[in-house]
Parts: structure tokens; C-alpha cells; sequence
């Protein structure tokens, strides 16, 4: 029966999930053969996680930076994450730095999807279901890595495609200090939920050079129609006025957890309107 009620967020608003399941019986969708189920289960698709944390000072230690031990708490109960290699320069983190230049990054990807071992990403290898996680820099960063996905000849075009991205205030710079407008998701992700906060509190975390430089907020998502796209701002709520930047990946946690595993979350941020590109 799961996957004949596994809905969206958006199209489950309103039905409590005694009510998805009796839509489920009414339209014949209950299970009727336990073996079917284990069939489709041999067949189904690996689940896969790729994390990128927020940019860090240059030679400095990650873990030291705000919001990146919380990120790493975070991807370390992710399915199947995909770490660096052993002598990578993260293999020691649940997550990848940020990195102007990502083709290592895409290769261990490789290295870890091509089952067959034959150089490239194709439907001979086992099926996968991958999610991508970037918080505040490595939110762009994330945008970068599945733009490679969708560039890189090693896959073939039936997986190139990205199940989920979850953005947790995904935040970036040009031109010195100069913060990026809105952030566009890849059309090649079909699902896209962002986490973030729009109004820093006064001790926000990322308030830096006594607040010259900073405080770093979430950046607004722009989808193409093919994305289902969620857009949860906690600063709307009265509860969130206290989220920062730092904390945002500890209270998405349990939103992101919920929804990669394809269940309805309760308290929800308010969610916000997404414009399309």
C-alpha cells in the first residue's frame, strides 16, 4: 500500500493519513499479495545522501565554524550518505566543504554509483534514489553539484535526476560582500524543499565584523515547472523570530528526516509561494 498513498506534501494538505489510506482501498491500491510487495522492494531504489556544509576561513577547522557541527549531526543520520574517499580532504566529515571547483566531489559520486564498475552512471547499475543537502554556502554548492550531475556525460540521461534537495539557508556572496538574489533550483531535482530564515535576530550567529558584514539569510528559491518545490520560512512563525543561522540545520532536522523518508511531518514552518523560472 506505500507506495500507492506515497503523495506530496503539498497534495496530502488537509487529509490526515487514515484518510490517504482509505483513499487508497477505495481506488484498489491496498495490497492484496505480500509477495508483489517483496518483489517491488528487490527492485526498488537505493537511497543515497550528498552533504555540503557552509564555507569556512581557509585553513582553518570546519567543525570550528557556526552551523557546521550541527549540519555534520545532521547527514550523519542521512541514508547511505556518500563520504569522501579515504584520503579525500573531508573523508573524516558526514559532509563536503565548500569548493569553488566540484569534480572530485562528482567523481567519488561516480565511484559510488557505478556498480558495474564500467566508468559511468547508467540503468546497468543498481537504481538509486539520491538526496542532496546543502546548508548556507554549500546550499549554492549543492546547486552547482546537481547542475554537474546534469553535465557530466559519465550519466546517462535516465540518472541524471535528483529525488530530493533539501536547501537549509542556503546563502552566498558575490562580489566581496555582495549577497546573491534568489537561488535557482535545477530543473533536473524533483523535489526541492528549502529551510530558512528571512529576519536574522540581533545576535544572529552570522552578524560578523561587528555586523558589517553579515547576517546571512536564506536565499529565495526560483523552480522550473518540473520541480515540485516547498519553500518553509521560520521567521514568519512568531516561534521562529529566535532561529538563526547557525541553528538552522538543527531545526530542520526533523522536517528533512520526515519528508526524505516520504512522511508528513507535523509543525511545518509557514510555508511561502515559489516563483518559477
Amino acid at each position: 500500500m506505500q507506495n500507492c498513498i506515497e503523495m506530496s506534501y503539498s497534495s496530502l494538505r488537509g487529509f490526515t493519513v487514515l484518510g490517504a489510506m482509505a483513499i487508497a482501498i477505495l481506488s484498489g491500491c491496498a495490497d492484496t499479495d505480500d509477495d508483489d510487495t517483496s518483489t517491488d522492494e528487490l527492485n526498488a531504489p537505493i537511497p543515497r545522501t550528498v552533504c555540503f556544509a557552509g564555507r569556512t576561513a581557509p585553513y582553518s577547522d570546519p567543525m570550528s565554524g557556526g552551523g557546521i557541527p550541527e549540519i555534520d549531526r545532521l547527514c550523519k543520520v542521512m541514508p547511505n550518505l556518500v563520504r569522501d574517499v579515504p584520503t579525500g580532504r573531508d573523508a573524516k566529515y558526514n559532509f563536503f566543504q565548500w569548493n569553488s571547483v566540484l569534480a572530485h566531489e562528482l567523481d567519488v559520486l561516480v565511484g559510488v554509483l557505478d556498480t558495474n564498475k564500467d566508468g559511468k552512471v547508467t540503468g546497468a547499475d543498481a537504481p538509486v534514489s539520491l538526496t542532496v543537502v546543502g546548508y548556507s554556502w554549500g546550499g549554492f554548492n549543492a546547486v552547482d553539484f546537481i547542475n554537474g550531475i546534469a553535465n557530466d556525460k559519465r550519466f546517462s540521461a535516465d540518472r541524471k535526476s535528483v529525488a530530493k534537495f533539501f536547501a537549509l539557508d542556503a546563502y552566498r556572496t558575490d562580489w566581496l560582500v555582495l549577497p546573491r538574489g534568489e537561488m535557482p533550483v535545477p530543473a533536473n531535482v524533483q523535489q526541492f524543499y528549502a529551510f530558512r530564515h528571512s529576519v536574522a535576530p540581533a545576535d544572529d550567529c552570522s552578524r560578523i565584523v561587528d555586523g558589517w558584514v553579515g547576517p546571512f539569510t536564506g536565499r529565495v528559491p526560483a523552480c522550473t515547472g518540473k520541480t515540485e518545490c516547498h519553500d518553509f520560512d521560520f521567521s514568519v512563525s512568531p516561534k521562529g523570530k529566535d532561529v538563526d543561522h547557525c541553528s538552522i540545520p538543527d531545526d530542520a532536522k526533523p522536517f528533512v528526516l520526515a519528508l526524505n523518508a516520504n512522511q508528513i511531518p507535523s509543525g511545518l514552518p509557514p510555508e511561502q509561494w515559489v516563483t518559477r523560472y
